[in-house]
């Protein structure tokens, strides 16, 4: 069966509105008398919609992190993807530690 346009943006009109609305889905989907099955549907369609449109955003979970010019006090220790550590007994400026890592 094809959905008209008008009908795919009322149901995730419907997604939007239980998203903001707090309730459980279903207790949603009951008060709008909507079956489950199409419930579950369209949600998956929203977050599919969702997904494409956060994609560009963020692509993994990932966060890149700033790091700050402050210096670095105490003992360091970094370890290495192969296992090698390398510890540092003295402060270390951030920017000597960022070239050593890229």
């Amino acid at each position: 069966m094809r959905v008209s346009i008008e009908q795919r943006i009322a149901m995730l009109d419907l997604i939007e509105q239980w998203q903001q609305s707090g309730s459980s889905q279903k207790d949603f989907y009951q008060e709008h008398n909507i079956p489950a099955h199409v419930f579950y549907y369209w949600h998956k369609c929203y977050r599919k919609q969702r997904g494409s449109i956060n994609k560009s955003v963020s692509s993994n979970s990932f966060v890149q992190l700033q790091p700050s010019s402050v210096p670095l006090t105490g003992n360091i220790e970094l370890q290495l993807m192969n296992g090698n550590r390398v510890i540092f007994h003295q402060p270390i400026g951030v920017d000597y530690l960022k070239a050593l890592i890229f």
